[in-house]
């Protein structure tokens, strides 16, 4: 009985061609991927990124942030010998008691620390320019007083100091009706604003006492920088977030 004449060697032939067309397809989608790539590092050169100094940059901070943790971890264990002494030495009490509460505050504010270095050391595609990296407050020895603490910062390889002025203030409740007061309606009248100056980043500090009555529920910053092509911006905080 004689085989089919043809019918084996074409099948053959159609699975070549079968096979070649899907190495082609894979050759087009790894050049179209190769093109991407390098589409997007040539974009990033353009913008002004430089990878290696950014490199150094996140190395040098991961070292600052391991020296707070260690001098963070040295102080717990300092305040757990003080703890034991206090029960020890009842006499001595209050003086050891004044000395944790200095060094809870020194823990707190490395951690705050950590928190803004870990900030700058995050993610490389952050967004370049002005920024607030973080707004907190903390209630002080004053009748609703508290002291607050701006830090902003100025992302991407920059060659000239960032200046201008921001405005805060607070958005809240006072007797059943909503209210906006700033800076001069929160115990200090004759400053209105903050001004800052920097290249890197810069910490802004201040007091504010709240009206007898007055609920905050959010912070407002109006930053305002200066310079040709400088663009505001306003960013917001819940007042509970803010509050250490």
């Amino acid at each position: 009985m004689r085989p089919m004449p043809g019918k084996s060697s074409h099948v053959i032939v159609k699975s070549h061609q079968h096979r070649k067309r899907q190495m082609a397809l894979a050759l087009l989608l790894v050049a179209a991927l190769l093109a991407m790539w390098l589409s997007y590092e040539y974009g990033r050169r353009q913008a002004g990124f430089d990878s290696m100094a950014a490199a150094r940059q996140r190395d040098a901070l991961r070292q600052t942030i391991e020296d707070l943790e260690a001098q963070n971890q040295a102080l717990s264990s300092r305040i757990a010998i003080l703890q034991q002494a206090s029960e020890v030495d009842r006499h001595a009490y209050e003086e050891v008691e004044q000395t944790l509460r200095t060094l809870q505050d020194e823990i707190l504010e490395m951690r705050e620390e950590v928190t803004f270095y870990r900030g700058i050391v995050g993610p490389a595609d952050v967004n370049s320019g002005l920024q607030v990296q973080s707004f907190m407050a903390r209630q002080n020895d004053q009748d609703n007083g508290y002291h607050f603490r701006l830090i902003m910062v100025q992302y991407g390889r920059q060659t000239r100091a960032v200046r201008g002025i921001v405005r805060v203030s607070l958005s809240g409740i006072q007797d059943g009706v909503q209210r906006r007061l700033g800076l001069n309606e929160l115990g200090d009248p004759g400053r209105a604003q903050l001004k800052f100056r920097f290249r890197y980043f810069q910490e802004l500090n201040g007091d504010i006492v709240l009206p007898e009555g007055f609920v905050p529920i959010q912070v407002i910053l109006n930053i305002i920088p200066q310079g040709k092509g400088a663009k505001p911006s306003e960013q917001t905080f819940n007042w509970s977030d803010v509050i250490s």
